[in-house]
């Protein structure tokens, strides 16, 4: 026969095991209690270094080729001469002037412009000492105004002195005109030196052919004939006089 349990005594058991499971819980929760992490410091945000000084060079629409950004470090003392002197750059033999820029030269109605910070330099200030951040810009420009050269057409003029001297190579560029010729082109470069009938060649930029040598005069990579002085040029051709062995 099972045994028979009182009311009261029934109560008192699950009153006892009600107060021992609140006690537990409380201690299980004291001791699980979330604790106060400290969040490490945001990592601080580097900002990617710029270069101290730029030289923009803008070609406009006449020779986009020349265009280009060249960075490089600021130096205490540094002046916009001797960045101009530091890149491709070949300043006049009075330093009054760009006489030009990598390869390429202009004709007489152009010149290469100088600004610092957008703010036009003559020659005469650029011994002006450079700030970090500073940009330098070398532009096209016409020499009797800051006409804008957007759209423009240029001819160009390319000579290779071939194997003769290593391979050097200079550009003339030249604003297009209506019914100018390959020979107006040579002679109005200043570098190109013709014999007293004006129909053949005697030297260009003051190298004359050896023994075994001549200048080849093509147009837009197509060799010309003997006639070839006398041809009208389009805008944007390219007129090539290279020094080769025969």
């Amino acid at each position: 026969m099972r045994p028979k349990w009182k009311a009261g005594a029934d109560m008192n058991y699950k009153t006892a095991f009600i107060s021992m499971l609140t006690a537990m819980l409380a201690l299980l929760g004291t001791g699980c209690a979330p604790q106060t992490i400290e969040e490490p410091p945001a990592p601080v945000e580097h900002k990617q270094e710029e270069h101290d000084i730029t030289l923009k060079i803008d070609g406009s629409t006449l020779i986009p080729d020349v265009t280009s950004s060249i960075h490089f470090d600021y130096m205490e003392g540094l002046t916009v001469r001797q960045a101009l002197e530091s890149q491709l750059i070949q300043l006049t033999s009075d330093g009054k002037g760009i006489l030009s820029v990598g390869d390429v030269a202009l004709d007489t109605t152009l010149e290469w412009g100088v600004k610092l910070n957008k703010q036009d330099l003559k020659p005469e200030d650029w011994n002006t000492k450079l700030k970090k951040g500073d940009v330098i810009l070398v532009y096209v420009k016409t020499v009797s105004s800051e006409g804008d050269l957007t759209g423009q057409q240029a001819i160009i003029l390319t000579v290779n002195h071939g194997v003769a001297s290593g391979g050097e190579r200079l550009q003339f560029v030249k604003r297009y005109e209506d019914n100018i010729t390959v020979r107006d082109l040579l002679r109005m470069s200043g570098i190109v030196t013709f014999n007293l009938n004006n129909k053949q060649i005697i030297a260009v930029n003051g190298l004359q052919p050896g023994m075994h040598e001549m200048w080849v005069l093509k147009v837009n990579h197509k060799e010309l004939k003997e006639n070839g002085l006398e041809m009208r040029l389009k805008p944007h051709d390219n007129v090539q006089l290279e020094l080769i062995r025969m």
